[in-house]
């Protein structure tokens, strides 16, 4: 079997090797595609020319940022290197060094067998929630939904933006009995997408049982986890159980964290680390990110990054 490029040939992957996966993108999930050349074309045109006068950060010529007077005054509290990085441009994926260590955090206490990506860095939990919707979301398709907290503008998202059909579940109606009913009352083999902002492990059982009859997205909102405790979300009773369930775990540090104007969040995959699968991936939503934001701040992950290690949470 020709082994194919999972960026350049990634919808070709995606139906190869995660069929079920391939199902469940909407339209647009579908189209994404990452060019060979990710420069923004400005700066690739301007790359090599005697006269580079493209807007962008200003470095001393060996890579270290020259900040205003204000900023440095600003950073004094970092050390240079951090300092520098917080006022470069992040890679849109996120910095490697964040991304490395929210994923050792992330998976405490989990065994190696169970399949996670690399986070992807998004501008906080609510722009990790629109991703992950924009790309398994197309018109008309059902999300079954169980938030913390009333919430008008996952409505907004899923209905106005979307154009999706959201039913919420209160929490006193019994989660458990509410995902059977309404999952159970889809098309056969439609795809479904259920968003769930509760630990709730005793569910992976009925959502297993349930992805057998279709691809079943599961969104989960982790922003509230104790940091104090191993994980208990609902995504490592799911990830590598099944073809059909695409578990997608959401971070952000509004909640637990306590750090909520440094709108960090993070989007993460039940699939293997490097994998094909998760490359061709994150390749896609790379272009959402690039489109809606740019790249995330450098400033307030470096900021996140120096709290986890000084917390000890690496």
């Amino acid at each position: 079997m020709t082994d194919l490029d999972p960026i350049l040939q990634a919808d070709e992957l995606l139906r190869r090797d995660a069929p079920a996966l391939w199902a469940a993108l909407s339209p647009l999930g579908r189209r994404l595609r990452q060019p060979a050349n990710f420069l923004p074309l400005q700066s690739a045109e301007a790359r090599g020319k005697p006269f580079n006068a493209t807007i962008g950060q200003i470095t001393d010529g060996k890579g270290r940022a020259v900040p205003l007077p204000a900023m440095a005054e600003a950073l004094k509290l970092l050390d240079p290197a951090e300092a520098s990085q917080a006022l470069l441009y992040s890679p849109v994926e996120g910095l490697a060094p964040l991304r490395r260590a929210y994923r050792s955090w992330q998976r405490r206490e989990q065994p190696e067998s169970l399949p996670s990506t690399l986070p992807l860095v998004t501008d906080g939990i609510f722009h990790a929630r629109g991703l992950a919707l924009q790309l398994f979301v197309p018109p008309g398709r059902t999300v079954i939904a169980a938030p913390a907290e009333v919430d008008p503008s996952l409505r907004e998202l899923v209905e106005i933006r979307l154009d999706g059909r959201l039913v919420e579940v209160e929490p006193g109606d019994g989660l458990e009995e509410a995902l059977e009913r309404e999952i159970g009352e889809l098309p056969e083999g439609e795809p479904a997408v259920v968003l769930l902002a509760t630990p709730a492990p005793e569910l992976a059982e009925t959502l297993l049982r349930h992805s057998a009859r279709r691809p079943l997205v599961v969104v989960l909102d982790d922003s509230r986890e104790r940091l104090d405790l191993p994980s208990s979300s609902l995504f490592w009773s799911l990830a590598g159980r099944s073809e059909s369930v695409i578990p997608i775990k959401m971070e952000g540090t509004e909640g637990s964290w306590g750090f909520p104007g440094g709108r960090v969040g993070f989007l993460t995959f039940g699939y293997p680390e490097d994998g094909p699968v998760a490359r061709a991936l994150e390749s896609k939503i790379k272009m959402l990110l690039r489109a809606e934001v740019g790249s995330p701040s450098s400033l307030s992950q470096t900021l996140f990054h120096r709290m986890l290690n000084e917390r000890g949470l690496r």
